[in-house]
């Protein structure tokens, strides 16, 4: 590509100026003649190729002139692979009438030699050619905004959200959790959640989701790409999306001194509250965790679970129970005593689990700020204060909150079936 690229530009440097001669050489005009040769002579000296024998001794006739010029375009079109040695190419028009037609000649030959062979294009051509019709140049401009505008269009399309095809996994998650260097915090929590017998215990970190299900591939078994090479381009796409949010969010400092619960008859959910804040103050007051979450969730539209109830509750789960009565209960045990946590998110995670059993662990780690990086871990890596296996005790929890879930959701469905039941007995009472 080097080589063809400077033989090009050699060979039409030589051209140009051939053509040139016939209006810049005329009989009187000895110092323009003086000049147009030593330029040439430099042409050929600095290019990096040779490009052959082209200057012929000066015509004696504005006839030889049109012919000297016609026959350097020939030439140049044969050692350009434009056309054969065999070929005659004999499509120029009668010889010119007077200078200014030779000058015209020579600078559209050029101009045609240009776009044959890729170095412009016809708007261009039109736009910089001597008299050109208004029209031809607003006919250019308009084809130049359309496509200005197609591309502009598609790159703000691909720029405003993650697009490539996925679908949401409950073993895939977007958290915030205290990093494996805070181990005060992970101690306290993971203590407080051993006491609360806490059925999630093995299969998840102290965290707070941020987007919760996540995103896994979905792949194209007709698409020329293998699996491998989607799973890369999904990657790539994720990592890009993920620190275009991060790096409009500065690190923030965490505090874990509030608690809460949710639930109702049937469930009943502790948990502790992640109150952030920039470590240097800001005029708004918006707190970090909820701009994270934002700007996450502009990036991935899609993952909008926790926001259900219509505004994000960040919270770290403590611990689960059969009603929300029996968390109160727990969370006015917890409050006593408990001291005040603190830990500097300066980075966040996508966690990733194999199976519903499977405990989550890091598949990638962003940090935080406008130099944020991505680095995916593959496999993905534990956190050092998780459990190895999962304790009896745990799996006893879990397996019956599992089954509770399961009779809640057979209950709602019989009720659902009994309502529909009634009002379409209703219906056909009220028909007869």
């Amino acid at each position: 590509m080097f080589y063809k690229t400077n033989t090009i530009d050699s060979l039409l440097a030589a051209f140009i100026l051939t053509n040139r001669r016939q209006s810049l050489s005329r009989p009187g005009r000895p110092e323009l003649q003086s000049i147009s040769s030593t330029t040439s002579l430099n042409l050929s000296q600095g290019s990096s190729y040779p490009i052959g024998d082209t200057a012929t001794p000066p015509p004696s006739s504005d006839k030889d002139w049109f012919e000297d010029g016609r026959e350097s375009a020939r030439q140049l079109r044969i050692e350009l692979g434009l056309m054969s040695k065999y070929e005659d190419g004999d499509t120029a028009p009668p010889p010119p009438s007077s200078d200014k037609d030779f000058f015209e000649d020579g600078r559209e030959s050029a101009r045609q030699l240009k776009i044959e062979i890729g170095l412009m294009s016809k708007c261009d051509e039109s736009s910089s050619g001597a008299g050109t019709k208004t029209n031809e140049i607003n006919t250019c401009n308009d084809e130049r905004s359309a496509e200005l505008q197609d591309i502009e269009g598609k790159t703000m399309s691909q720029d405003v959200h993650f697009n490539i095809p996925s679908r949401k996994s409950h073993c895939m998650a977007i958290c915030l959790v205290p990093p494996p260097s805070a181990t005060k915090v992970w101690e306290k929590i993971t203590a407080v959640r051993r006491e609360c017998k806490d059925p999630g215990f093995f299969r998840w970190p102290p965290h707070a989701n941020i987007l919760y299900p996540f995103l896994e591939p979905v792949y194209n078994r007709d698409d020329d790409e293998s699996k491998y090479d989607q799973q890369v381009k999904f990657k790539n796409e994720i990592a890009i999306h993920l620190s275009k949010a991060a790096m409009k969010c500065e690190p923030f400092n965490v505090t874990i001194n509030s608690f809460g619960t949710f639930g109702g008859r049937q469930r009943g959910v502790l948990w502790a509250y992640p109150m952030s804040k920039y470590i240097q103050p800001r005029v708004d007051d918006e707190e970090p965790l909820f701009n994270l979450h934002r700007l996450l969730e502009q990036q991935f539209p899609i993952c909008n679970e926790q926001r259900k109830t219509g505004a994000f509750h960040p919270h770290m789960t403590i611990s689960h129970y059969t009603t929300n009565a029996n968390a109160l209960a727990a969370k006015v045990k917890i409050e006593t005593g408990w001291e005040s946590l603190s830990f500097r998110a300066h980075e966040f995670y996508l966690l990733e689990r194999k199976g519903d059993d499977g405990q989550f662990k890091i598949a990638a780690t962003i940090t935080l700020g406008v130099d944020s990086e991505v680095e995916f871990h593959d496999p993905p890596i534990p956190f050092p204060a998780m459990p190895e296996v999962e304790e009896e005790w745990v799996n006893n929890e879990r397996m019956a909150m599992k089954s509770r879930r399961k009779n809640g959701n057979k209950r709602t469905r019989s009720g659902r079936k009994g309502k529909e039941l009634d009002a379409l007995q209703n219906s056909r009472k009220e028909e007869s």
